[in-house]
């Protein structure tokens, strides 16, 4: 299949209709107004919270949008860009399938309207830059039983491809699972009996946050104990400071000041916004290791998922990242190898991997305008593997040379 290279607003209305006809209208709604409410009740603040769900409020506020124009629109949300890309490409997509495709691709959006649409948005991206350089696109993961995403082909080549999003937070210590485990046991262990004012404590672990029940207990013990003496505690995996007290405000108030203070802190901050209160700091001094499982996860893909007869490219899209951000991650500083150059050699050089033309790195999300043409895009780095058995014919032009070994 093939995508449109240019969208109108009329093409735009008729991609939103067929996804929302396919998904069930009232399920549709209903679905990302409760996302929306969960967020909103969720009763503490992290970095990646909003960043997590954010296509899908992005699809919120267009489907609202949607109801108000009744289907037909006018103008689309600049701010929702993502969203906007997400349905033009889910719109054409849902046509071109076999209903064995139709069947899987309704699973997956079921299962991301509860844990996040970023994983299939990153298919549907691929797809239409794919087809945008010329190439004719089939979803195999779709219509076939296991092992890659695409089967991309132009005059005569063919070549594999996977599609990988990883979390930004991939590798971090503390994790969103551990973080609900531990705000259920502030609920019901933590003690503060000063009703006029709320403490504010700072914990910086010095390992993951663990998923143990009794573990955490004595966690939020140690907090109670913090609270009361006003005075900080050391315990052997976690150094607890008391910082202060905040004068006592609503639930709707606190969340707000609390959501202030994460992004000025730009750290996890914890809130139990009822009696009894708290507002925690939550860090962890183990550093993070994305690296290391991007690599994992590039090798065990490159083993497990191509059939090896056709060159293949694994794109890997870092989400929950800024433009700004994902772009330091591979520029070398002072002749010393950026994070992509070390992944790239340590995946790309082995005979072992020799069937892979390309890895491809995105992350960041921004509107790109210019004077006739808006779409959301991002950023991206492209390395060619020195060593593809399949000669040098690679899928995306310009991309970076042999890795340096030397800077690794």
């Amino acid at each position: 299949m093939r995508y449109r290279d240019i969208n109108s607003l009329d093409d735009f209305s008729r991609d939103v209709a067929v996804v929302v006809e396919f998904i069930g209208q009232k399920e549709y709604r209903q679905a990302l107004e409760k996302i929306g409410t969960d967020l909103n009740s969720k009763g503490f603040v992290t970095l990646y919270d909003d960043a997590f769900f954010a296509l899908e409020l992005d699809l919120l506020n267009i489907e609202r949008l949607r109801t108000e124009c009744s289907g037909r629109f006018t103008l689309l949300p600049a701010r929702c860009h993502a969203g906007v890309d997400f349905l033009l490409g889910l719109g054409q997509t849902i046509p071109a399938l076999s209903d064995k495709g139709k069947a899987r691709v309704i699973g997956r959006i079921n299962k991301g309207l509860d844990e996040g649409l970023w994983p299939l948005q990153h298919e549907l991206r691929i797809a239409a830059n794919l087809s945008k350089r010329g190439w004719d696109i089939r979803f195999h993961d779709f219509e076939e039983d296991g092992g890659f995403d695409f089967v991309a082909t132009k005059d005569g080549m063919t070549y594999e491809v996977e599609a990988k999003a990883i979390s930004a937070f991939t590798g971090w210590p503390i994790k969103p699972e551990s973080l609900n485990k531990l705000l259920v046991e502030v609920k019901q262990q933590f003690v503060w009996n000063d009703s006029g004012v709320i403490p504010l404590i700072g914990a910086t672990l010095s390992s993951s946050l663990g998923s143990d029940r009794t573990e955490l207990q004595r966690l939020v013990s140690a907090f109670s104990t913090v609270a009361r003496t006003k005075t900080g505690l050391v315990l052997p995996d976690a150094q607890i400071r008391f910082i202060g007290v905040v004068p006592d405000m609503t639930p709707d108030k606190l969340m707000q000041a609390s959501y202030a203070h994460s992004r000025m802190r730009k750290t996890i901050v914890l809130v139990n916004p009822n009696h009894p209160k708290l507002i925690l700091e939550l860090d962890s001094s183990k550093p993070i290791q994305i690296g290391r499982k991007m690599i994992q996860t590039i090798n065990e893909t490159a083993r497990k998922q191509f059939s090896r007869s056709n060159p293949a490219v694994i794109w890997t899209h870092i989400n929950f990242i800024s433009d700004k951000v994902f772009l330091s991650l591979g520029t070398q500083r002072e002749g010393r190898a950026c994070l992509f150059d070390g992944i790239a050699n340590a995946t790309l050089t082995s005979q072992k991997r020799n069937h892979l033309s390309q890895l491809v790195f995105t992350g960041g999300s921004f509107l790109h305008k210019t004077d006739s043409v808006a779409r959301s895009s991002y950023r991206y780095i492209v390395y060619n593997s020195p060593v593809c058995r399949f000669g040098q014919n690679v899928i995306f032009e310009g991309g970076r040379k042999h890795p340096d070994h030397k800077a690794a």
